[in-house]
Order: C-alpha cells, then sequence, then structure tokens
C-alpha cells in the first residue's frame, strides 16, 4: 500500500518557506523571498472577488467553477452531497469551501456560433472568423431584445455532461419546442437561458441542503463581456449579480495570502480591505421576467428527469 503525500494541510495565509537560489536565479528576484502554501486557482479567485458567508462567487467562462464559504457550525460535519468539493480552509482560514460548477457554459454559445458557420467553412479563415463574430453578435442583439416566453424553446445545458448537481458526464444535452417558425435568435437565447436555469439548479441545491445565498459575485470573461447572459443569469436567480472588476482575481486573491503569509497583513481579512477590488457593474432580477423564468424553469426540471431516462 503506497503511503499518502501528506500527514497535515495547511492554509494559504502560511508561510510554506523561501525562494531557493535555483529559483531565484530563474525568475530574477531576491533570493528568500517568502512562498505561501498553494491553493487551486478557483479557490484564489474567489478570495480576490471577495467571499463571504451567503455570497456565491461564480467564475464565468467556457463553463463555471462556483465558489462559496460557510461556517463550520452551518455544515455541523455533514458532505453537502453532489457537489464538487467540501475542504476545510480551501478558500479563507476558518470556513468550509464548497465548490460546484457546469461543464459548459460559453462553450455552448461557442458550439452554437460553430454550428451556424459549417456552410462558411471553404472560405479564407480570417474572413470566416469575422462574419461568425458578427453573426454572434447580431444574434445577441436580436435575442435580448425579446421577451421570455411561457411557451418558447427550452434547453438543456447538458452538451458536455453535467458537472452540478451529482456528476455524470454521460448525459446529453436535449431542446424541445422547435417549430418550422423557430429562429436563430430564438434558439440562441434558449441557450442562454438554459445556462442560467444550469446555474439556478446548483443554487437551489445548495440551499436545499441549507446553505445560505444572497447573492453572486462574478468574474471571468463572460461576465465582463456580455451583460445580455449576465441579465439573464439575474432574471433566472432572482437575486443580484455583481461583478468585480479585477481582470485577474485569481492573481489579486494568491497576492493577498502571499501578503499576510509575508507579515505586510494581519490576517486575510485586512489584506482584502487593503488590497480588494472594487464592483465594475450589478445585475438586478426584472421582476416581470423572473415570473416567465419561474414557468420555464419547471419545464427545464421535467426536461432534466426525462433526460435522465433516456441517457
Amino acid at each position: 500500500m503506497l503511503p499518502h503525500l501528506f500527514t497535515e494541510t495547511h492554509t494559504s495565509d502560511t508561510k510554506a518557506g523561501e525562494l531557493t537560489p535555483e529559483w531565484a536565479d530563474r525568475l530574477g528576484l531576491p533570493q528568500g523571498i517568502v512562498v505561501a502554501v498553494g491553493a487551486l486557482d478557483a479557490h484564489m479567485g474567489a478570495v480576490g472577488a471577495s467571499v463571504a458567508p451567503g455570497i456565491l462567487t461564480r467564475i464565468i467562462g467556457t463553463s463555471t467553477c462556483d465558489i462559496m464559504v460557510v461556517a463550520e457550525d452551518e455544515v455541523d460535519g455533514r458532505c453537502i452531497k453532489g457537489i464538487c468539493g467540501q475542504v476545510d480552509g480551501s478558500v479563507l482560514p476558518g470556513f468550509i469551501g464548497i465548490e460546484a460548477g457546469q461543464s459548459a457554459f460559453g462553450d455552448i454559445y461557442a458550439w452554437y456560433k460553430k454550428m451556424l458557420g459549417w456552410t462558411l467553412k471553404n472560405i479564407p479563415e480570417e474572413i470566416r472568423q469575422k462574419v461568425m463574430d458578427d453573426m454572434l453578435v447580431e444574434l445577441t442583439h436580436e435575442a435580448q431584445d425579446m421577451e421570455p416566453s411561457e411557451d418558447g424553446v427550452v434547453a438543456l445545458d447538458w452538451m458536455n455532461g453535467r458537472r452540478t448537481p451529482y456528476a455524470n458526464q454521460n448525459v446529453k444535452g436535449v431542446i424541445i419546442g422547435l417549430t418550422l417558425g423557430t429562429s436563430a435568435p430564438e434558439m440562441f437565447r434558449a441557450l442562454v437561458e438554459a445556462t442560467a436555469f444550469g446555474s439556478r439548479r446548483i443554487v437551489d441545491h445548495m440551499k436545499e441542503q441549507g446553505l445560505r445565498i444572497d447573492s453572486v459575485h462574478a468574474i471571468g470573461g463572460i461576465s465582463k463581456k456580455a451583460p445580455f447572459v449576465m441579465q439573464t443569469l439575474a432574471d433566472v436567480l432572482d437575486m443580484p449579480i455583481r461583478v468585480i472588476r479585477s481582470e485577474q482575481t485569481c492573481a489579486l486573491g494568491a497576492a493577498m495570502f502571499a501578503a499576510v503569509a509575508a507579515g505586510v497583513y494581519a490576517d486575510i481579512n485586512e489584506a482584502a480591505k487593503y488590497m480588494g477590488s472594487d464592483i465594475e457593474a450589478e445585475y438586478r432580477p426584472d421582476e416581470k421576467r423572473t415570473l416567465v423564468y419561474e414557468t420555464l424553469y419547471k419545464k427545464y426540471l421535467e426536461l432534466a428527469k426525462l433526460a435522465e431516462i433516456i441517457n
């Protein structure tokens, strides 16, 4: 039987050692710089995004990684079911780190753009790319001008499997409600709504197990580049979403921990006070659209049950 790689763990505000002569030479840095205990990039990103109890941090890009922290007494020794990780101190010292996510988010939009652009495969790459990018912009403009409809197209965001709740990479995506009158922008809107419904399912799953989620902090490319997607997400979740201004939130969180390990600040709370990023934008749910999405979300859940049986 192979031995374990470690016998104890440490949080990232702890000094792990100092920069060795070899790496100091390679990096062009002074020898002896304090090196803090490392952590996963998304967990550092949540710290850079001012994670706190009740705040779900979403790293939104090609897929999503969802991070939150809860007090030990809130978990009370339980294992939260169907998520991707639960580790004491993995995000903030003194709190339980919780991780979940979606296997595909922006990748679904890219897939749809690629599908629509298939007929352009024989034209020069530079021209094809511009036409496809312009097409996605136009799809977005038309889709965001539409209002959600209870009788509209409904999609399931499992094109790359499901990560949370209860990971299953064998499930597939589904689209229902298509007619000969369905337009490309309607399809695109349904896919955006599907990614939002998948996000809602994660939030509901957490809440069903007694975890508190009051608002969302968002980082990553989609959060900064896609206002339509972010507004739809706020409408479906029925809670405010605040986009963090920092362009490198994961690096910012790592720098905060490094500052604590090096003795610049007493703890991560003090580091966040002086180093934390402010809010770039805030999306608030629209009450009228939220009511429609309640009906569509129920259809999404029914579609998910059916897809589980088929798959």
